[in-house]
């Protein structure tokens, strides 16, 4: 029994294939010197004077006795006179008749103060030094 071969297989039977040469790139880098740089960094220190004025406030509290009645429902308030802060101290007192008094006032005084101030500090700074060396 023969077997019959279409005639578009008998074509491709008779065709061979023929391996081709490819050529293929790459490309990779290298490292030259072609020259050096060296950089020398120093710390330098120097003690320097700092003077300055500094501020501060000091209070004196004064307790000044009142012992005044008050009317009922009035409180008095914190109130400011000239440099002075005054704050009322109220004190319940019972008797047959309930009362409020003012008892005492504080009153407050700022003083301001100023003294001269020096410290040494040590200050660093640092230099750098950069050298270019052909190789």
């Amino acid at each position: 029994m023969e077997k019959k071969i279409a005639p578009q297989q008998q074509q491709a039977e008779q065709h061979e294939a023929i391996p081709l040469a490819e050529e293929q790139a790459e490309v990779s880098t290298t490292r030259v010197v072609d020259r050096r740089i060296r950089i020398n960094r120093s710390t330098t220190t120097t003690e320097k004077l700092l003077e300055t004025e500094l501020w501060h406030e000091e209070v004196e509290i004064t307790h000044v006795e009142k012992n005044e009645p008050i009317e009922e429902g009035y409180f008095p308030q914190v109130r400011q006179e000239g440099d002075v802060l005054i704050v009322p101290v109220i004190e319940e007192q019972v008797e047959i008749i309930r009362r409020h008094v003012l008892k005492e006032e504080l009153h407050i005084h700022k003083l301001k103060k100023s003294e001269q101030f020096q410290q040494k500090v040590t200050l660093r700074s640092q230099e750098i030094e950069i050298n270019k060396e052909d190789t």
